[in-house]
């Protein structure tokens, strides 16, 4: 029986040791809250998902894993219809896209094959690491359409990283109201006068900064 209590005890302290801590980066929508009824908020500590009460789709916290330093997007759209142990969303909805093993003779079409996923959950904004050149005159382009107005915009890029945020939404000094889109990606290289297709039906789903004052206005 002491036998049998000290093995439970060491998986007990191997499952607290291995357990993952969150901590909160930002929440969009200030009536969140934990399961004991405090108000999910910025700097906030929680090990599961399980422990945030979700009641809309369009919820969304950031939050970052403690013990190996990679944030990550929880949407409610995952927990208001089904409750679940998957507690992660795939890394492609923040900042990163896992790709295949790198291989020494890549084309750029095999590159460009592996950069985008097939969907992104957009909070703020999403980071792509990019496999092919990247500069003033080699960029990235998505095309949407939003009504009756199709729309093409050079995305932004960091060093090796694309951005995909909600400038997306600038179009001619003015502002187009975010929303869900099915994204169309090409890639330019103008000092070729090159165009290459890299992907489309690529689904961008739009979360508001703020939930809260959203659902109060009128």
């Amino acid at each position: 029986m002491k036998r049998f209590l000290f093995l439970l005890s060491l998986i007990l302290a191997a499952s607290h040791v291995q357990a993952d801590d969150f901590k909160v980066l930002f929440v969009n929508d200030n009536k969140l809250s934990f399961v004991n009824g405090k108000s999910v908020k910025v700097g906030d500590v929680f090990s599961d998902v399980k422990e945030i009460v979700w009641t809309k789709e369009k919820q969304a916290v950031k939050a970052i894993n403690l013990k190996t330093k990679k944030q990550t997007l929880f949407v409610g759209k995952n927990w208001v219809k089904k409750a679940g142990f998957d507690a992660l969303l795939h890394n492609r909805h923040l900042s990163t896209h896992e790709g295949q093993d790198d291989h020494a003779e890549l084309t750029i079409y095999d590159k460009l094959l592996r950069m985008f996923a097939d969907q992104y959950d957009l909070l703020d904004s999403i980071e792509v690491k990019s496999e092919v050149e990247l500069s003033e005159t080699c960029f990235f382009q998505a095309t949407y359409e939003y009504g009756d107005k199709k729309v093409t915009k050079r995305l932004k890029h960091r060093d090796d990283v694309v951005i995909i945020d909600k400038t997306l939404f600038n179009i001619d000094e003015g502002y187009l109201e975010p929303r869900d889109i099915i994204l169309s990606i090409d890639y330019n290289d103008d000092s070729t006068s090159t165009t290459i297709f890299v992907k489309d039906t690529i689904e961008l789903i739009v979360y508001p900064t703020c939930l809260s004052a959203e659902s109060s206005s009128p």
